[in-house]
C-alpha cells in the first residue's frame, strides 16, 4: 500500500478510538490542536505495533501538521537508527509543537537517537519555551540512562537555566527544576552548579 494511503487509513481508524472527553479536557488545559480525537496513549501504541518501524510512514504521519494522533503515532514507529539529524531537528523545532508532543518524542524517539546530545544542544538555543523544555527532558533522560552528555551541552543548560528558571511557565519549569535537581543528586561534577542555580531561585536541590 502507498504511504498515502496509509495514512488516509490511519486517519480513518483514529475515528473508532474518539474520546470528546479526552479531546475536550485537554483543550481547557490548553492543548489545542487543528485536529485532536482524543485517542489515548494506550490505543495508538497498540496501533504502532501493528505498523512497526517504519520511516516513510512516520515521516508522513508528522507531517501532517496540528493532527495529534498522527504527529504521536509518528514518535511510536520512527526508527531511531534511521532518522537523519537533519529531520529530527526539523521535528524537534516545530513551531507548533504542543508539551504533550513534545514529552512524547523525548520519551519514545529523541532519547534514543546517536546524536540525541547535540540535539538537545541545539534545542537550547531555541527562543520557544516548549522547545527548551524539551531540551530539558531530553537531557534529563539521557542522564537518567547512563548516556553520555558533553560538557559544551551541560555548559549550555546551565547557562539557559539561570534565566528560564525565573520563568512563570509551569511546563518549562518543571521540565528544568526536575533536571536540575537530578544532576544535583547524580552528577559528581556538576551537582554543586546545579544545586546553587536552585537554590539561588528558592528551589531545593533535592
Amino acid at each position: 500500500m502507498e504511504t498515502s494511503e496509509q495514512v488516509k487509513q490511519i486517519k480513518r481508524s483514529f475515528r473508532l478510538f474518539m474520546n470528546g472527553v479526552t479531546a475536550a479536557s485537554m483543550r481547557s488545559k490548553g492543548l489545542n490542536y487543528k485536529i485532536n480525537w482524543g485517542v489515548q496513549l494506550p490505543d495508538l501504541k497498540r496501533m504502532a505495533a501493528q505498523y512497526g518501524h517504519d520511516a516513510e510512514l512516520a515521516s508522513a504521519l508528522w507531517a501532517e501538521n496540528g493532527v495529534r494522533e498522527c504527529r504521536l503515532l509518528a514518535t511510536l514507529i520512527m526508527p531511531a537508527d534511521q532518522m537523519s539529524a537533519d529531520e529530527a531537528i526539523d521535528w524537534a523545532t516545530s513551531a507548533d509543537i504542543t508539551s504533550e508532543i513534545m514529552e512524547m518524542a523525548v520519551f519514545n524517539l529523541f532519547q534514543h537517537l546517536p546524536y540525541a546530545d547535540s540535539l538537545a544542544h541545539t534545542m537550547l538555543d531555541n527562543d520557544n519555551m516548549v522547545i527548551r523544555a524539551g531540551a530539558y527532558h531530553l537531557v534529563c533522560r539521557l542522564l537518567k540512562r547512563g548516556c553520555s552528555v558533553s560538557a559544551a551541552t551541560i555548559e549550555k543548560l546551565l547557562d539557559v537555566a539561570r534565566i528560564d528558571i525565573q520563568t512563570t511557565d509551569r511546563q518549562l519549569l518543571r521540565a528544568l527544576v526536575s533536571c536540575l535537581q537530578y544532576m544535583a543528586s547524580t552528577d559528581p561534577t556538576q551537582a554543586k552548579t546545579a544545586a546553587t542555580v536552585l537554590n539561588d531561585a528558592g528551589f531545593d536541590a533535592f
